[in-house]
């Protein structure tokens, strides 16, 4: 078994280095590899119809036909099953990684985590690995752990922009970590290349009470560009706060539930084409089909959406090219200024679905939620948006608060600042904007709302705030459901560009 599946002990293999306590240095560039079996990646070479199935529910009926079309592909495909079960139950189980393995887990953060359980008491690590093991989630109590300890001398994050690592995306960060005894850590993030180490404005340190003031649920690394950016952010945040603070009983004033509806993967089997319902006699109206009485409702996904511009893109007219890369053909200023005119997605969902996933959850005829997928090179980090009542996808995870409709506009005003937006870029490390990342960004408190506007002291913030929302959200009739919710039931507003940017 040992010979089969590799294993390799450490203190074993080193016993005189142990015997003294550890290694006095390690160093490394770990394998960056997830421990999950990819189905895509595993029959890309070797059957590419199974690779290359419609959707996941398609691959896994194809696969499921192994054993009697081929055996011998079945054979490997469940070896290989077993091992990675066996690998993930190891990582989760055994106790070795009691702070990285958690989640999905990556071999980078099992390497992290080993790098420095080998170290001698005065030792020190140094590697490279993805930015996230400083900023994630899944990675927040390694990252914690070397804060407590004092086990932080470095981190010095980098964007591929240049393209140090050949293979890797443009837009991948890295780290050079590294580990020994620190009272103080050295941080510079966003460097290109290891020259730009050497300007001393990029550098910037933080004690482990700012970490606490501006991560208080994960204590993640801020990625700050200098410490003039780190100082203007810990004076937003010490006084505005975050949205969401947990293990506090006052830490969620917005009385905010997170959702993610339906998984691209795993609910495709719930998913039909327009094409599927025309041959199958469902009627469209608007921006739904209907059969004897039954519902589909059009499955939004983050490209779809932008900030105040629930139709930003549609499936409408898609281009081969456009489909490659993964873009949508965008509404014109023409089809914006149509108030029944809507985007056509590329999947729909029975209603009674979407209902089942909002059962006891949300009972209002809108939802608010972010695109997932950003960057801090994007013209927006954060990019917000009200939809109709609809199937929404996983990269397009929802915030559902439950004050009343009037504030939950305020919420979505701050959502799409720049103030906001400024300080969303300093929180994402990597490519995607979590509902941890969210949850500690700085969001006006309650309060805030209430109070007379400076800039006209007659009205409060909220109430200044509120027309000018609604004017920029409700372009379509069917947003109607929220204008009525903030106490307006006339037509839509005329997509006016000039108007809008007043």
């Amino acid at each position: 078994i040992a010979e089969d599946y590799r294993l390799f002990h450490w203190e074993l293999a080193f016993p005189h280095v142990f015997a003294q306590g550890g290694f006095d240095v390690v160093l490394g560039n770990p394998p960056w590899e997830r421990i999950k079996l990819q189905e895509q990646e595993f029959f890309a070479p070797r059957e590419p119809s199974i690779a290359n199935a419609r959707n996941a529910a398609e691959r896994k009926k194809l696969v499921a036909t192994l054993p009697v079309t081929d055996p011998v592909l079945w054979n490997e495909w469940t070896a290989a099953t077993r091992v990675a079960q066996g690998q993930s139950n190891f990582v989760r189980q055994s106790g070795r990684y009691p702070l990285c393995g958690k989640g999905d887990v990556n071999t980078y953060s099992l390497f992290a985590e080993h790098n420095w359980r080998v170290l001698a008491p005065h030792g020190s690590a140094g590697f490279i690995a993805p930015g996230g093991i400083v900023t994630d989630d899944t990675t927040k109590e390694y990252f914690q752990a070397l804060l407590d300890r004092s086990a932080l001398a470095s981190v010095h994050h980098f964007e591929n922009e240049n393209h140090v690592f050949k293979g890797l995306h443009h837009a991948y960060r890295f780290v050079l970590l590294t580990i020994r005894e620190s009272r103080h850590a050295d941080l510079v993030f966003y460097a290109r290349n290891a020259v730009d180490l050497d300007d001393p404005r990029r550098h910037f340190a933080l004690t482990p009470a700012d970490f606490e003031t501006l991560n208080p649920n994960t204590r993640t690394c801020p990625t700050f560009r200098s410490q003039r950016d780190a100082n203007i952010n810990l004076a937003m945040y010490r006084r505005a706060g975050v949205l969401w603070r947990e293990n506090d009983s006052d830490g969620n004033p917005w009385g905010l539930r997170f959702l993610r509806m339906f998984d691209m993967a795993n609910d495709s089997g719930l998913f039909r084409t327009q094409a599927d319902l025309a041959s199958a006699g469902w009627s469209p109206d608007a921006d739904r089909f209907e059969k004897e009485g039954e519902v589909m409702l059009p499955l939004y996904e983050a490209k779809m959406i932008h900030q105040f511009d629930h139709r930003f893109g549609t499936y409408e007219g898609q281009s081969k090219a456009q489909a490659n890369k993964g873009k949508l053909p965008e509404l014109d200023r023409v089809a914006h200024t149509d108030p029944r005119r809507v985007t056509i997605p590329r999947y729909w969902v029975p209603e009674d679905e979407v209902a089942a996933r909002l059962d006891h959850a949300w009972d209002r005829n809108w939802l608010l939620g972010w695109r997932d997928i950003t960057g801090t090179e994007k013209i927006r980090t954060v990019i917000a948006c009200i939809i109709p009542r609809a199937a929404v996808n996983h990269k397009l995870p929802l915030m559902l608060p439950s004050l009343d409709s009037q504030l939950v506009a305020s919420l979505y005003a701050n959502l799409c600042s720049i103030p906001f937006d400024y300080s969303a870029r300093q929180k994402v490390g990597g490519v995607s904007l979590t509902y941890f990342t969210m949850r500690q960004l700085p969001v006006q408190r309650l309060g805030a709302y209430a109070r007379p506007a400076p800039w006209a002291p007659s009205m409060r913030i909220r109430d200044w705030l509120l027309p000018r929302v609604l004017e920029l959200t409700y372009t379509a009739w069917n947003l109607k459901a929220f204008a009525e919710d903030c106490g307006n039931d006339g037509p839509p507003f005329t997509w006016d560009p000039e108007r809008r940017f007043q």
